[in-house]
């Protein structure tokens, strides 16, 4: 999805993934994102945010969770995380990394709201009364009142799968009732998710229905006397969105592939931010007459199309074959690349990959690599995933 436009913009960072996987610096299914371009991603991120009055949680997930790359976003000018689970959030609170939002993408579970309430969120994102209820208690017994979002959801928005949840529009105005009388929280804003997506014939990112449902609930709100602080606006947020977002009202975005240059508009037109991530493995054996490449690092909707194989820096983004999406039925042991009459492929070569990510939900490996942009590339952090 993203290796044509990565081989353009950041062939350098291909390059050091062969050297670093033939040397043997890092393992195969091993993901390589350049810190270098990380804080400039974040930086620009972070400058628009800025000059139209938008703020900014980053998102770690895609990225593996890593305090320390989640360390080098926050100094470089998005200081709060949205985690959109409670183990996310423990694993960046606890290294002492500010949490923003967390409870959008899965609601923490009835015994897990002290321990985040002690993290001191900014906001909590909650589904329903039932939760707010849970979280209100918790909140009571430590003398604190938290203020939350509330996912808001209208039957013609775009949902996906296993993502369902939310408090119906039709239904808004009694559940802020039943809310306000909770003591230990206070409604302070509404989010939802997607708000953009992309259309392919305009080659832009545009709005979804869960816009509108969200700037109607923002005004529900605004009409019971509720001061709202945030319309919280995610997905596809990047130096490009952020304009757009900001004059429909929008008030808070998550970037998350903005940060690494692989928002879905990435792929197709040159934004600011440029592409900071590759998988690197290595050709295991062949069949038939294809090769298998040593996998773990697959994802369900990466969009794949094309790897660069081979062990020579020099030749390696001219050795471009067809690779394939595995199914989502089986685990991805290996995954599976086309030969090529042009080239030879050995066995231990570097496979190498740009696509859609979400580490947090592999078996890979993550190398942190500093210098690729001025050509002393050096490993400052290799997380395993053992």
């Amino acid at each position: 999805m993203f290796l044509d436009v990565t081989k353009r913009r950041n062939p350098q960072l291909i390059k050091n993934g062969v050297t670093f996987h033939q040397s043997g610096m890092i393992p195969p299914n091993t993901y390589i994102i350049d810190v270098d371009l990380i804080k400039e991603n974040t930086k620009k991120l972070a400058k628009v945010a800025a000059e139209h009055d938008f703020h900014l949680y980053y998102m770690s997930k895609q990225l593996g969770r890593i305090p320390k790359l989640a360390e080098i976003i926050a100094s470089s000018g998005i200081d709060k995380a949205v985690a959109v689970d409670f183990d996310e959030g423990k694993v960046l609170a606890d290294s002492g990394l500010a949490i923003g939002n967390i409870g959008h993408l899965v609601q923490p579970g009835k015994h897990q709201w002290e321990e985040i309430l002690s993290w001191r969120p900014e906001v909590i994102t909650v589904f329903s009364y039932e939760r707010a209820k849970q979280l209100s208690e918790s909140a009571i017994r430590l003398g604190v009142k938290q203020d939350i979002l509330l996912k808001v959801v209208n039957p013609s928005d775009k949902i996906y799968p296993a993502q369902e949840g939310g408090i119906w529009l039709e239904d808004l105005e009694e559940e802020i009732n039943r809310i306000q009388e909770l003591k230990g929280v206070s409604i302070v804003g509404v989010t939802s998710f997607p708000n953009l997506e992309l259309d392919t014939e305009k080659a832009e990112m545009v709005p979804t229905n869960n816009l509108n449902t969200l700037l109607k609930a923002r005004d529900m709100l605004k009409a019971k006397g509720i001061a709202v602080k945030q319309v919280n606006g995610p997905s596809g947020t990047s130096c490009t969105t952020i304009p757009f977002l900001a004059e429909q009202g929008v008030t808070h975005g998550e970037p998350g592939h903005g940060l690494t240059g692989t928002t879905p508009l990435h792929a197709i037109k040159d934004l600011p931010e440029k592409p900071a991530i590759i998988y690197v493995s290595e050709v295991s054996h062949k069949y038939k007459q294809q090769y298998q490449v040593i996998a773990g690092g697959y994802y369900g909707r990466s969009n794949m199309t094309g790897c660069l194989v081979g062990h020579d820096e020099h030749t390696i983004l001219d050795h471009q074959v067809h690779a394939y999406q595995n199914s989502t039925e089986s685990i991805d042991y290996y995954g599976l690349i086309d030969s090529s009459p042009d080239f030879p492929i050995e066995i231990g070569d570097t496979a190498i990959f740009a696509f859609r990510t979400q580490i947090f939900v592999t078996r890979a490996h993550v190398a942190l690599v500093e210098g690729i942009q001025t050509g002393e590339p050096r490993l400052i952090h290799l997380e395993r995933k053992w």
